[in-house]
């Protein structure tokens, strides 16, 4: 064969097999560039599959979930991200960790991303702190499984000052899960978020040696069975500083409140959208004896009294409401039963009733705003000092039952943004008053009655000091109909002379 020919087929077959080398060693380095790719893609999906999680399904994957088995004083992890270590579980990463049993210890959060926490049957109990402690994390989520039974409970010792609950939360909490869950804050309070906290159902019961449930910037519920026993507040929020924070949401779930002092503060708005909730607040109505002989009072569990100038009144823990609020209270539905011995829903500001179910016993004012106190519907029943206090009180709709022992309604001049006024423009209103100096509607400024179907029972059935108007509405006083806003003027005795303003047309 030709000697070039030779060269030229080994040439040709050397190159083939370096065509097949490089062929191969690319697709070997192709298969590994996608490993890793893949790898790194899997890695980038476990660390953000809670991303778009907001805590309104109960639900999770468990072939994602790390389980861990609690036993007494130890516990074990099938997947072994936490770490276990002196009698704490310590989540260090995003995920689901799903646990079971009995621990003597404490389950810690400490990450800067979303944390989800499955109670499956757990009982733990803290020797030093909470029982559940985060530390920090974008958000934790709770979810307490349906048809378990579940206990956390710290104890009073807490080597750490900084959190002060059984549950406690440097960040957002949010709770789901239709299963039971038990709180026991033998330190301080029950349950506790410095940022946003919020319930979208579950069984849950907490008792608490001061608050039960305070979140800093928010509380919202949204729906569920929630029963608090509280030395202090039932609920609570604490921000008052940064705007559109502080505020409490309800807006369904059925809500038991025994509390000490308040039943549910907020630090700026309340609004109950919907639910049933059922308060007692300072030892009930019945635990009051009020004296009306002075504005400066102060309460004692069991008793009002005269405040003296050296008596140091701290306005949290001198305060026995059903339902307080710094801000406006806004009621657009639902069915509030209270019985407290001071006043039984209390804002600083404006309060506005659209409908709803409302029952109030209290040892003061039934229902009291230092603004603007607006009934425009429902069915409200009041047993009271004083039924409804507001600087201006008006009156549009529903149906409003008073039985009080001072003053059915009362305008005083507690904020400077109103008028003193009492307006009646519609609705049902019956008004039935103790003996002795009481007045059924007593305004420190003006009165209109416009419409509206008013019963008053009582001694004396108006006291202002202002102008009166009765343009319209149906008025009976001592089962007589009439068309006169007669004057007590200033509180005369029953059975003295009464000034009279004649039917007014007009305003």
């Amino acid at each position: 064969m030709n000697k070039k020919k030779i060269i030229g087929i080994a040439l040709a077959i050397i190159l083939l097999i370096a065509i097949v080398i490089i062929a191969v060693l690319s697709n070997n380095i192709g298969k590994n560039n996608n490993s890793q790719v893949l790898e790194e893609e899997n890695e980038t999906s476990n660390s953000t599959f809670l991303a778009d999680y907001n805590g309104e399904d109960a639900s999770w994957d468990d072939s994602i979930a790390e389980h861990i088995t609690l036993n007494g004083n130890s516990a074990s992890s099938d997947k072994n991200t936490v770490t276990i270590e002196s009698g704490v579980v310590k989540i260090t990463k995003e995920g689901i960790y799903v646990f079971e049993g009995k621990y003597t210890g404490q389950i810690q959060v400490e990450t800067d991303v979303k944390v989800r926490i499955i109670l499956n049957g757990v009982e733990i109990n803290s020797q030093d702190g909470p029982a559940l402690y985060v530390v920090n994390s974008e958000k934790t989520y709770i979810t307490v499984v349906d048809g378990t039974t579940n206990s956390l409970t710290d104890t009073t010792n807490y080597t750490d000052q900084e959190p002060t609950a059984a549950v406690y939360s440097k960040d957002d909490l949010i709770f789901n899960g239709t299963g039971k869950l038990s709180v026991t804050g033998n330190y301080q309070d029950g349950i506790v978020s410095k940022d946003d906290l919020k319930i979208w159902n579950g069984n849950i019961t907490v008792v608490a040696m001061n608050n039960g449930i305070k979140g800093k910037d928010s509380v919202k519920i949204i729906d569920g069975n929630i029963t608090i026993k509280a030395e202090n507040d039932g609920i609570k929020t604490t921000n008052n500083t940064d705007e559109g924070k502080g505020y409490i949401l309800i807006s369904g779930g059925n809500i038991k409140i025994e509390a000490g002092h308040d039943g549910i503060q907020s630090e700026t708005l309340l609004t109950i959208e919907n639910g049933n909730i059922d308060i007692i607040s300072g030892d009930g109505s019945s635990s009051s004896n009020v004296s009306t002989t002075t504005n400066d009072m102060f309460y004692i569990r069991g008793q009002w009294g005269e405040q003296s100038n050296t008596f140091a009144q701290d306005e949290d823990t001198g305060s026995y409401k059903g339902i307080k609020a710094n801000g406006n209270i806004v009621i657009l539905g639902g069915t509030i039963n209270i019985d407290s011995a001071d006043d039984g829903i209390h804002t600083n500001a404006d309060c506005n009733i659209s409908t709803g179910n409302i029952t109030v016993k209290s040892g003061d004012d039934a229902i009291h705003a230092d603004g603007l106190l607006q009934i425009d519907g429902g069915n409200i029943d009041l047993d009271a000092h004083e039924g409804l206090e507001a600087t201006y009180v008006k009156i549009n709709n529903g149906t409003t039952n008073i039985n009080a022992t001072d003053d059915g309604i009362n305008a005083g001049n507690k904020s400077n943004a109103y008028t003193t006024t009492i307006e009646i423009n519609g609705g049902n209103l019956t008004i039935v008053m103790g003996q002795g100096d009481t007045d059924a509607i007593d305004s420190n400024g003006n009165l209109y009655i416009n419409g509206g179907i008013i019963n008053i029972t009582g001694q004396n059935a108006f006291d202002y000091d202002g102008e009166a108007k009765y343009t319209g509405g149906d008025l009976t006083v001592n089962g007589t109909k009439t068309t006169t806003i007669t004057n007590q003027f200033g509180g005369q005795m029953g059975g003295q002379p009464a000034m009279q303003a004649p039917m007014q047309r007009g305003r």
